[in-house]
């Protein structure tokens, strides 16, 4: 089981890859970027998102 500091939120993906919330829905949408929700925040994988950014 992940720790809860292993996922980061959308505004802190968005601005560690640079990109605006709608990018970020594209990549959700388009299975590039795996995340869970947790009520009304979507969480994304910190390890997955740093791989992302080196691409």
């Amino acid at each position: 089981m992940q720790k809860e500091s292993d996922w980061l939120k959308s505004k802190e993906v968005e601005k560690e890859l640079k990109i605006s919330s709608c990018d970020l829905m594209h990549l959700r949408e388009a299975g590039k970027l795996q995340f869970k929700k947790k009520g009304n925040t979507f969480l994304y994988d910190k390890s997955e998102v740093f791989d992302l950014k080196k691409k």
